[in-house]
């Protein structure tokens, strides 16, 4: 009987002193905002359109939150991306800023990424789960939404630059015509990469002799080499048996489209001249 009693006194002991001791408090989960958004590269070749996503983490305990795995998802358009942070530890009512790059696959992102190139904004949510040490078991924060926001980029559109070259162009006769093949190099100073496609003059002593079409695909920040062959009527180019022999002087001119088919275009002016033989 006493040691009955004895065992029931601990144990309503035990029961008070939980009941004194500090209550550890759930954490809230970390909110993101935007510091940075930028393209780094639409690739249609690649299927791929790719972003610098600089994070502003921030904890709005007031107590340290180490983070541990995460499993996140970024939303983008119709695009639904697996995202996650490194592990680190925010400073109480602190952040941290965490750089990460998100790659979309275009064919499921082809509306937002046509806003974003024409200098419009676009939503981007970021939800999911996230473990945290917080005591000595973690514990699963969420599900939570770690990011909604809008974003924009600045695309400073560059024209790309074209040469002749004439090591690898050429003159030939073939019946009644010259043909005249030019060979010419581009290079693309950009983060897109588009098709160029559409038609060509070639412009012999002020005068357009003949035409023919470009379709040739041009990548991110790459150069590209490529041709076009004119056929001409001998009676526009008096000379031509000596032209062969001696050069000529040509011009290669037009507005032709850069594009990504669904996506982006823009019109190109193109201008290239020089000497081939």
């Amino acid at each position: 009987m006493r040691k009955a009693r004895w065992v029931g006194g601990i144990a309503v002991l035990l029961v008070l002193l939980a009941g004194c001791l500090p209550r550890m408090q759930e954490p809230l989960p970390p909110r993101a905002q935007v510091q940075n958004f930028q393209l780094l590269s639409v690739d249609p070749f690649a299927d791929s359109a790719k972003f610098a996503l600089d994070l502003k983490v921030s904890n709005p305990n007031a107590f340290d939150l180490p983070l541990l795995e995460s499993t996140l998802t970024l939303y983008f358009g119709d695009a639904r991306i697996p995202f996650d942070l490194p592990q680190m530890t925010i400073p109480a009512a602190g952040f941290e800023i965490v750089p990460t790059q998100i790659t979309v696959p275009l064919a499921a992102s082809a509306r937002e990424v046509q806003k974003l190139l024409a200098g419009e904004t676009i939503r981007i949510q970021i939800t999911g789960k996230m473990k945290a040490k917080v005591g000595p078991v973690p514990i699963t924060l969420g599900p939570f939404t770690l990011l909604d926001e809008n974003v924009k980029i600045d695309l400073k559109f560059a024209v790309p630059s074209f040469e002749i070259s004439t090591r690898n162009s050429s003159l030939a006769l073939a019946g009644s015509q010259l043909k005249v093949n030019v060979a010419f190099r581009v290079t693309n100073p950009n983060p897109i990469g588009f098709y160029l496609r559409g038609p060509l003059e070639l412009v012999i002593a002020g005068r357009p002799v003949a035409r023919a079409s470009i379709d040739m695909p041009l990548r991110p920040r790459q150069s590209g080499a490529g041709e076009i062959t004119f056929a001409v009527n001998l009676a526009e180019v008096p000379g031509a048996a000596t032209a062969v022999l001696a050069g000529l002087q040509v011009e290669v001119r037009g507005g032709v489209k850069a594009e990504i088919p669904g996506v982006w275009q823009q019109v190109l002016d193109i201008f290239l001249g020089g000497q081939i033989r």
